[in-house]
């Protein structure tokens, strides 16, 4: 357990992950994109001279991906082996070579939207994904929820008739506060900025603490710009200062801004992280998507010079040679660790995508949305046995291709209706809805009781009012309205 402070300055304890130094670069490194990851693995070239590009045994090609099996198997099927040259291979094949291009993406969510689509990756029942979503909707563009639960409590019980509590309204509150992006359902600045900090900082960093503090107890000055006074009251040094106004600029007053702000407006070039495809055995294959991210491996020269020093009595060196080699060690080691960090997010990748597949192995051998089961975050990390969180960053960021298309990966994660005592996906049942009304006749539309019953003829043996829920919820208007 580990203090934080409330928007009042108030302690409270609060379980947090603890990450060292080795974690925090895995953790950073996990929520890039292929693109942002060649370009960290880049400047790390340029920093430290003992990391290289490994090109044996074969020159490294950019658009190389490494296939890997989507069953339990741990071994690797090279589909292409069984053909006698490249023409006779498919089109539709998986190859260790193959180009895999960037796909510009058209942001088709808005800002509510998006946030709407993180509630399937946590456990909530029915009355508290109608709160959550009551919340989300209150909250304005900056993405800060600028009401009071008590407003909000009254709202919710007299015009929608969905009791609750003020305990209740904190509690789903604070998990809307784990969405991201960091920062969104605070109900003032200071402490959007504060959950910021507690989301980008380890808990027991001395950074985060310095900002802890200059967040509760420096904040009015921070707000009037009064570093000195800062300084002397927190009894900051001149580096501590620099430190703190260089990280603070790199907090957002306005999470919701990052977000989009109009359905359609934001363009992004999206280049997949995964691909699963089907191989000739109708066997699920995964492949991970390096992009132009190189091998990488420790200089040979350096190593060699670091040995040739193995076993020497120190006292026999100058002092500028045990200078020199406790820099060439510092700089071999962080080049190890890098390495070691770039595994580690291919193992966390990797892991986590195989346990998407099992989950929604339906989904990836047909395409068809109503076979999406109910899975949260918690579901896969059980699966992996990673920390919640890591299984959040992973899903937040990437992308994978199917033969169906391209999707978020968050995309899969769906709510549960239970009916007859077994879970169903919620989207299933919301595209099974929609399919219904796309090929209703549009001079008799059917009504909600009839969606009812045509739901039911496909296994859906759901209430009216809940038909009624979806429909409001997919906007779409009632059946006089569809004619």
């Amino acid at each position: 357990m580990a203090s934080r402070f409330s928007q009042t300055g108030t302690q409270v304890q609060a379980q947090t992950q603890t990450l060292s130094p080795q974690q925090l670069l895995v953790s950073h490194l996990t929520e890039m994109p292929v693109e942002a990851l060649y370009e960290r693995v880049d400047q790390e070239l340029k920093d430290n001279v003992s990391l290289e590009r490994d090109t044996a045994p074969e020159e490294w090609d950019d658009n190389s991906y490494d296939g890997e099996s989507a069953n339990d198997s741990s071994e690797t099927y090279d589909s292409t082996a069984d053909y006698s040259s490249p023409d006779d291979v498919p089109d539709n094949m998986p190859s260790s070579g193959r180009s895999i291009p960037e796909t510009v993406v058209g942001e088709t969510l808005s800002f509510y939207d998006q946030l709407e689509e993180q509630i399937g990756f946590f456990h909530l029942n029915e009355h508290e994904e109608e709160i959550i979503r009551y919340l989300i909707g209150s909250l304005d563009d900056d993405g800060l929820l600028r009401i009071s639960l008590q407003q909000i409590q009254d709202e919710l019980e007299v015009y929608h008739n969905i009791p609750t509590s003020q305990e209740e309204l904190e509690r789903i509150l604070h998990i809307l506060q784990n969405f991201e992006p960091a920062g969104v359902g605070a109900r003032s600045l200071q402490e959007c900025l504060l959950l910021q900090v507690q989301h980008n900082y380890d808990a027991s960093s001395p950074l985060r603490q310095k900002l802890e503090l200059l967040l509760t107890k420096g904040f009015d000055n921070l707000m009037l710009n009064r570093w000195d006074r800062i300084q002397h009251s927190l009894q900051l040094t001149d580096a501590d200062v620099a430190r703190l106004q260089h990280e603070v600029r790199r907090l957002n007053p306005r999470p919701g801004s990052s977000m989009g702000e109009a359905i359609g407006r934001n363009l992004q070039q999206i280049t997949p992280d995964f691909i699963v495809e089907t191989d000739p055995y109708g066997n699920l294959v995964m492949s991970l998507n390096n992009g132009r991210v190189p091998p990488l491996r420790i200089s040979d020269d350096d190593l060699s010079f670091l040995r040739s020093y193995e076993g020497r009595d120190t006292k026999t060196l100058s002092r500028s040679e045990r200078d020199g080699i406790s820099y060439l060690r510092d700089r071999v080691e962080r080049a190890q660790v890098f390495i070691d960090a770039l595994e580690q997010r291919r193992q966390t990748l990797q892991s986590t995508m195989k346990a998407i597949i099992r989950l929604q192995r339906p989904f990836f051998e047909s395409g068809d949305e109503t076979l999406l089961r109910p899975m949260t975050l918690d579901d896969v990390a059980k699966a992996t046995g990673l920390h919640l969180s890591t299984v959040s960053r992973v899903s937040n960021s990437k992308w994978v291709q199917t033969t169906f298309g391209i999707f978020p990966l968050r995309w899969f994660f769906t709510s549960a209706a239970r009916l007859d005592g077994d879970a169903v996906s919620i989207r299933s049942i919301k595209t099974a809805l929609k399919e219904i009304i796309d090929e209703e006749n549009k001079r008799q539309p059917l009504t909600d009781e009839a969606l009812t019953t045509a739901l039911q003829q496909r296994g859906f043996d759901v209430a009216r009012r809940t038909v009624t829920k979806y429909r409001v919820q997919m906007g779409i208007p009632v059946a006089r309205m569809r004619k």
